[in-house]
């Protein structure tokens, strides 16, 4: 079953209750939210006739399910299916299967910091196992914002947010502080790990590096493009792009050259030393402190290339990198020669020739009596010829008889 009819139409009845989903909620979470209004206690209890059993729903999910899922909620499949990590194929990832994403292809199709034939054997190193891995996907305890939870009007909406969860952030692109690990209780509580009981979290802020970086790949997710400073690029191409850079920062000292002092400086700026274990496992895989501090690298890393700080050797970092300032030529002063002449009108020269003609009437009685009977063509009453006579006169001109 690839697409949705009504409810009525696949004889399926809705719920009488189920909440609407919360901006980029998680799939399971949403169904533990629904499953609280029936005082159920897992997601399977709602899809009586389907096995989900092994099936990570907020990767994938069959359509069928999904199709059984809207009926049930009046939600339209794509909504449901964005919920998941499928909703993103293929700007995030290009298959949520392992088995199809190809690891070489995703992350270095593209160079941005390091030039690409530099360190080959060394990127070996960090290439997991065929079947392993997702880009931007790791396991790892739930996270959530302390901000965004404490902003919630009732404890129905408590969720899970599925971008949370990605190792892509590490904190929350509105309120720009820390991602912090729980135990999340969909529409019941949210039990923080630095805290002894559901007290209130206390923030975390990131560095503005980390906020900026973080808030564009939200946006890329959401709006599918992301600004930089030259242009705009699609979502699928900056998550690569980051990705290679990611893998750039990792790379050991004794491996780039003389590229390991812009490695250094990248490093030095986050006032954390690189993780040893980066240097040989892939980015994913790594303890959750330890991505944090790359990513951070990362953060730098692509905010000294966008300010003109800091050399980059990709074949591809001119996406990043700033407009150049050109001078501008000052030019000429303009003088008097540099504007055209002015247009003449119809009417220079009228007042010229009006002269001239009332000179001649003066001397020549028939150019007086021409000019009297062309003047008089606008006379139509005889107290208006009887003006122009006194006109005439006026000027010296003798009419004749």
């Amino acid at each position: 079953m690839s697409s949705l009819g009504t409810a009525a139409e696949l004889d399926i009845p809705p719920w009488p209750l189920h909440p609407p989903p919360r901006p980029q909620e998680a799939l399971t979470s949403w169904m533990r939210r629904t499953c609280a209004y029936y005082g159920l206690a897992r997601p399977a209890d709602l899809l009586p006739g389907f096995d989900i059993s092994g099936l990570d729903m907020d990767r994938y999910v069959p359509e069928p399910l999904l199709a059984h899922l809207a009926a049930r909620s009046i939600v339209p499949v794509p909504r449901l299916r964005s919920m998941t990590l499928s909703g993103w194929i293929p700007w995030l990832l290009d298959d949520t299967d392992p088995a199809r994403c190809d690891f070489d292809t995703y992350v270095h199709q593209f160079s941005v910091l390091l030039p690409a034939d530099l360190a080959v054997h060394d990127r070996l190193c960090r290439t997991p196992e065929g079947g392993t891995w997702l880009p931007w996907v790791s396991e790892q305890r739930t996270r959530a914002c302390p901000v965004c939870v404490d902003e919630l009007e009732c404890t129905a909406d408590i969720g899970v947010t599925l971008v949370h969860q990605l190792s892509l952030l590490t904190s929350c692109p509105v309120h720009v502080c820390r991602l912090e690990f729980c135990t999340v209780l969909p529409g019941r509580a949210v039990l923080w790990d630095r805290t002894a009981s559901d007290e209130r979290l206390r923030p975390i802020p990131v560095s503005q590096e980390v906020a900026r970086l973080d808030r564009r790949s939200a946006r890329a997710l959401t709006s599918g493009w992301v600004q930089l400073d030259r242009d705009r690029v699609h979502a699928a191409v900056w998550f690569r792009l980051l990705r290679s850079v990611v893998d750039d920062v990792c790379t050991p000292l004794c491996r780039a050259g003389r590229w390991s002092t812009v490695l250094s400086a990248i490093w030095n700026s986050t006032g954390h030393p690189r993780p040893p274990q980066a240097s040989r496992v892939v980015f994913e895989h790594l303890r959750w402190t330890e991505r944090e501090r790359v990513v951070a690298a990362a953060a730098s890393a692509v905010s000294a290339i966008e300010h003109g700080d800091l050399p980059a050797g990709g074949a591809h970092a001119r996406l990043l990198a700033p407009i150049p300032d050109e001078p501008v030529d000052p030019g000429t002063a303009p003088t008097r020669s540099c504007f055209p002449a002015s247009e003449r009108s119809a009417w220079d020269g009228v007042q010229d020739a009006i002269d001239a003609a009332v000179e001649v009437a003066r001397s020549d009685i028939a150019a007086a009596a021409s000019l009297f009977a062309f003047l008089r063509t606008g006379c139509h009453t005889p107290e208006g010829t009887a003006r122009l006579e006194k006109v005439f006169a006026d000027l010296g001109i003798r009419l004749p008889p």
